[in-house]
């Protein structure tokens, strides 16, 4: 007699292998993290766990970011440090965070307290041994190094006639992140320009003569960037000064006729254009204008400079441009009763960003004195590597 057949052991079924889209790899990452409408989004996912914060923290991926983020205003350069943006600006949570996590005095620095910094870019700053010493340093309050520079041959840079502000080179595409340069022109003879430039690359200054066809003595606002271009205004004039730091070439270009008087600002229009923000004051309405053209070519191919808006600006201020940098401005207001006897201590000097494409205006802090500032720009700090 057969025995009954036993019943078969349940075979436990292999899980069915994933869908392409569930196995993510390191660069489908990248492009979700890249799609992340804000920064802090990023620098959350990079807490999450380490696979995530590989990704965030390889150096191709915060490069890429950089291109498509753009950088917070953290806030300003001022005599011997960083002043944080204060609330309620939106820009003031990336503020503290930078306060926590960086040496926003420069004390890293030998010799410090007698350092001033003249120019910030890429999470760098650009640092000078008291006022027009021409003694140079670059460092990176965040990972607290630096960088002293060698001294300009000859030591052009301290003299005071005739000399540009110094300033840093934006990063290109190809650069390695702890790699810069530093650009300062001086007016050696009448006339006559010539450009120092440091690389870190090298570790030496170049120089370069060149006739940018400015006449002597010419005095020239400080220096605005955009389109891979730095622009200054010739004061009293309708040009602009135009440097160009790929190929070390001086040009200029003309702006409208009747803007020779006003203080004038060149930013990026977008798609590779360029764009000037003209500040108006009026004493008799005790009123304040942003106006915004772009250079445009018509269709006989002249460069026409199109209007695009005009921003009426907080009241209360007699304003002027403080800086200019990675799509903001930095005006600087003088309240409109400082000429009427009101004393200094009783004013409050505001300081604004303006973002270039909405023309957001934020106030970012108020000094009790009237100030040399310069905008400090950058990322979070856990989205930040090693600039030097």
């Amino acid at each position: 007699m057969a025995s009954p057949e036993q019943p078969s052991a349940k075979r436990i079924a292999a899980p069915a292998p994933l869908p392409p889209l569930l196995r993510l790899n390191d660069d489908l990452l990248a492009e979700i993290f890249l799609r992340l409408p804000a920064l802090t989004d990023i620098g959350r996912a990079a807490t999450a766990c380490a696979a995530f914060r590989r990704v965030i923290a390889d150096r191709a991926f915060l490069r890429r970011l950089r291109s498509v983020h753009p950088s917070h205003i953290l806030g300003l350069l001022l005599f011997s440090s960083i002043h944080p943006v204060e609330p309620p600006h939106s820009d003031a949570p990336f503020a503290r965070a930078l306060q926590r996590a960086a040496n926003t005095s420069f004390t890293f620095v030998p010799s410090a307290g007698r350092w001033i910094p003249v120019d910030g870019r890429d999470g760098r700053v650009l640092l000078e041994r008291e006022a027009m010493s021409g003694d140079f340093a670059v460092c990176d309050p965040l990972s607290r190094r630096y960088l002293l520079l060698p001294q300009i041959p000859g030591r052009p840079a301290a003299q005071r006639r005739g000399r540009l502000e110094p300033f840093l080179v934006p990063a290109g595409d190809e650069d390695a992140e702890t790699s810069f340069r530093v650009v300062c022109v001086v007016e050696c003879k009448q006339g006559q320009l010539v450009a120092f430039v440091f690389s870190s690359s090298t570790g030496q200054w170049g120089s370069l003569t060149v006739d940018a066809g400015v006449q002597p003595s010419c005095k020239f606002s400080w220096p605005s960037y955009a389109c891979g271009c730095f622009y200054w205004k010739i004061t009293g004039t309708n040009n602009f000064l135009v440097l160009d730091p790929r190929s070390m070439e001086f040009s200029s270009i003309d702006m409208p006729s009747d803007h020779g008087q006003q203080d004038s600002v060149i930013v990026e229009a977008g798609e590779g254009s360029i764009g000037m923000i003209t500040l108006y004051n009026s004493i008799i309405s005790a009123a304040s204008d942003l106006v915004y053209t772009v250079l445009e070519i018509d269709e006989e191919g002249n460069n026409m400079w199109q209007l695009k808006r005009r921003v009426r600006l907080p009241s209360q201020y007699i304003f002027s441009f403080a800086d200019a940098m990675d799509r903001h401005l930095l005006l600087r207001g003088i309240p409109w009763n400082l000429h009427i006897g009101s004393s200094a201590d009783e004013l409050d000097i505001g300081y604004f960003s303006v973002e270039f494409e909405p023309m957001q205006i934020e106030k970012m802090c108020n000094l009790k004195h009237l100030l040399y500032a310069k905008l400090y720009t950058g990322f979070p700090p856990s989205l930040c590597l090693p600039s030097i």
